[in-house]
């Protein structure tokens, strides 16, 4: 039976660390699989300078750009990376908020999430108690949104990138990447900006040795409930 399944990136190139296998996975399956691209990365450049992250050889592009040509770049980036999965273009959202600033930005997200959720039987997000203020605020937008519409019979798919996945087991689920790791690691190549940071990657090196996508499934009922939901 045909799915639609709606993941929520925080940022472009968290839907390939999250849960990339796993969409390749959906879209072979012949489900309808959307994704939802909440930042534009425009400080990406500027952090991983100041954390040292920064790889400058390979940034040298992009070190004298403005914070709206480097998010321009990277929203363009995803684009490609999209088109690289197979999403329908039609299945494509940005939301353009400015990285780092997503939660000054919950309510609109929950409006604008509302009209993309409003049918879907399976929403996949990051972790709620997360470290990092776009992921919580992604969570946050995407889980109220459904509870505000009372989407009661849809499933949530939660991952972890930013905190630890500590569902009972009878709640979790692996899903085995392993016939897509290689084709993932290649679309993540796209993501050229990214890989100006010396975390990100360490992390695209280690794709291709990937085997399983890990994730709590949860279900409105489950609300507030967990630690990662």
């Amino acid at each position: 039976m045909c799915a639609k399944i709606v993941v929520f990136a925080p940022h472009p190139d968290d839907e390939i660390y999250g849960c990339g296998g796993s969409i390749l996975k959906w879209i072979e399956e012949g489900h309808d699989v959307h994704v939802v691209y909440v930042t534009d990365n425009r400080v990406l450049i500027k952090w991983g300078r100041k954390e040292n992250q920064l790889i400058e050889e390979l940034a040298k592009e992009y070190v004298n750009l403005t914070e709206d040509q480097v998010a321009k770049i990277a929203l363009k980036e995803a684009e490609v990376v999209a088109k690289a999965f197979g999403f329908p273009k039609n299945n494509v959202y940005f939301f353009k908020f400015h990285d780092q600033g997503a939660m000054n930005k919950i309510d609109l997200g929950v409006s604008l999430s509302k009209e993309i959720i409003k049918d879907a039987d399976r929403i996949v997000i990051d972790s709620d108690n997360n470290n990092h203020p776009d992921h919580q605020a992604t969570h946050t937008m995407a889980k109220r949104a459904a509870i505000e519409l009372k989407l009661r019979n849809i499933e949530f798919y939660v991952c972890t990138l930013y905190n630890i996945l500590k569902a009972p087991k009878e709640k979790q689920i692996k899903i085995n990447i392993v016939d897509y790791r290689d084709k993932l690691s290649e679309i993540m190549k796209n993501y050229k900006t990214q890989l100006c940071l010396k975390d990100t990657r360490a992390g695209w090196e280690t794709l291709k040795l990937k085997r399983t996508e890990r994730f709590g499934i949860f279900t409105l009922e489950d609300a507030n409930k967990y630690y990662n939901f």
